[in-house]
């Protein structure tokens, strides 16, 4: 019972530690765990029974006592129980966010954007994604009706975005494209829609995994740089002393650097950030980065700008930068407390390559020259069933195509976890099966599907941020 004694008092700190955002944590008064958040009640209950310690694991609606989870095992395996309570945590959090996501669209005067609302009406309900349109003219949106949580402007208003974010600093607010628009496309705004306001609530508004590991007295922007069909997008959060400030997302037509770093400092400013109260930037970008320098393609022409050297002499700040897949695998760390172990996959739908991040031992690692995880020139050695042109638009080569980047993986670093980014295979069981016809099963790492990698991106550069902060 000593053992069992030691394993107890060990599950219940970690999770007495473990941060779910808008969830009271705290010890019970029968040496019990307590969970309360809006409207939902948990508990973590240990009972003594034939020299076995019993786990229960229970979440409630407070407004009738239905039960949301219930689950009780023998606690033999500290991992295996930690997994359990992670799951429980997901069905919180998945159930604290399901108050609709109010959102406004606006244009000149209404009546086209009324159409539209309708139309997104009866496609969030016929999917029930959680969100609740109504429209108005532009002018009304300005009145600081608090009754919503996002915009949506017709392109004819677009230009009228930074006075609506000015205006309306707590709203999220965002231009449709014109060719969503202007076709009724309620399946691609709805697409937009969800990809922004996911990001506003990655897990990166977890502030006590950064109080923990980071220095709790600096504050930094964390920038994350994509092309997204042909489009530079810019994704940003500022973190003040351990608290999110601000966060938002810049998209262009062109890698324009000295005019998104000026919509970027003017953003900052109107929203209490200005530059000169923060310590450093962290910025993540595609390729290459070795020995803090990245090069970027400029748009329209040949010159490759060093983003590094580019933003400290803008912005008079330590300026560091990694891989985007290196600032994952930090995120991907930062956020969990289980391994400190773990490669983080992306594979894009359409693209042979692929890009991979590492951390072991907690510690992030690129390798020779900053080469590590560019497994792009791999995938012409592989024999896969399928016609390698097409293995990446379809499901079951796409699944082959991985497995077999992950098998090289497992047979090298041998990881404890593997984080994978990739819209085609929701379903980490199909993957395993064809892991297993590669390596043998016991040594198939736990393989977790990720489908926010901007927030994972943006999470892991602020931590990278701020370590090297402390360390310099």
């Amino acid at each position: 019972m000593a053992d069992t004694s030691k394993m107890v008092t060990a599950y219940r700190d970690w999770i007495l530690s473990y941060g779910i955002e808008g969830v009271s944590i705290q010890a019970g008064e029968r040496g019990n765990v307590v969970l309360k958040g809006e409207g939902i009640d948990g508990w973590v209950n240990f009972y003594d029974m034939d020299e076995q310690t019993i786990v229960e694991l229970r979440l409630e609606k407070v407004s009738d006592g239905s039960s949301l989870f219930f689950l009780h095992f023998e606690l033999e395996d500290l991992d295996r129980a930690r997994r359990q309570f992670a799951e429980m945590a997901s069905v919180l959090e998945r159930s604290l966010l399901q108050e609709p996501v109010r959102v406004l669209l606006c244009c000149t005067c209404g009546m086209t954007t009324t159409f539209f609302a309708s139309k997104l009406n009866d496609l969030a309900s016929e999917f029930d994604l959680g969100f609740d349109f109504s429209a108005k003219p532009i002018e009304g949106a300005l009145e600081k009706d608090e009754s919503f949580d996002v915009i949506l402007l017709a392109p004819q208003v677009g230009h009228r975005l930074k006075e609506v974010q000015a205006a309306l600093p707590g709203v999220m607010a965002i231009e449709l494209p014109a060719s969503v628009f202007g076709s009724y496309d309620a399946k691609g705004a709805l697409r937009l829609l969800m990809e922004v306001v996911q990001q506003q609530r990655t897990v990166a508004k977890n502030d006590l995994r950064f109080a923990r590991e980071f220095d709790h007295t600096k504050s930094v922007l964390g920038i994350s740089y994509v092309v997204r069909y042909d489009e530079p997008t810019i994704s940003y959060v500022v973190l003040d002393k351990g608290e999110e400030r601000l966060r938002g997302m810049l998209v262009r037509a062109e890698l324009d650097l000295d005019s998104i770093i000026d919509d970027l400092l003017e953003v900052l400013n109107d929203n209490g950030c200005p530059i000169d109260s923060l310590d450093a930037v962290g910025i993540a970008v595609p390729g290459v980065v070795y020995h803090g320098e990245a090069l970027v393609q400029r748009s329209g022409d040949d010159i490759q700008v060093d983003v590094a050297s580019y933003l400290s002499e803008r912005l008079r700040l330590p300026v560091f930068v990694d891989n985007n897949a290196t600032a994952a695998a930090a995120g991907c760390y930062v956020s969990q407390q289980e391994w400190d172990d773990l490669v983080f996959h992306a594979q894009p739908i359409g693209d042979l390559a692929c890009d991979e991040g590492y951390v072991l031992d907690g510690r992030p690692r690129i390798g020779l020259n900053g080469f590590g995880g560019n497994m792009r020139y791999l995938a012409d050695r592989f024999a896969l069933s399928v016609d390698l042109r097409d293995a990446s638009w379809r499901y079951d080569g796409m699944r082959e195509l991985t497995a077999c980047y992950l098998g090289s993986v497992i047979c090298t670093i041998a990881p404890k976890a593997i984080f994978v980014w990739c819209d085609l295979l929701p379903d980490m069981s199909d993957l395993h099966d064809e892991l297993a016809r590669i390596v043998p099963e016991e040594s198939i790492p736990e393989l977790i599907p990720v489908a926010d990698y901007d927030g994972l991106t943006l999470m892991g550069e602020l931590a990278l941020c701020l370590q090297r902060l402390v360390e310099s």
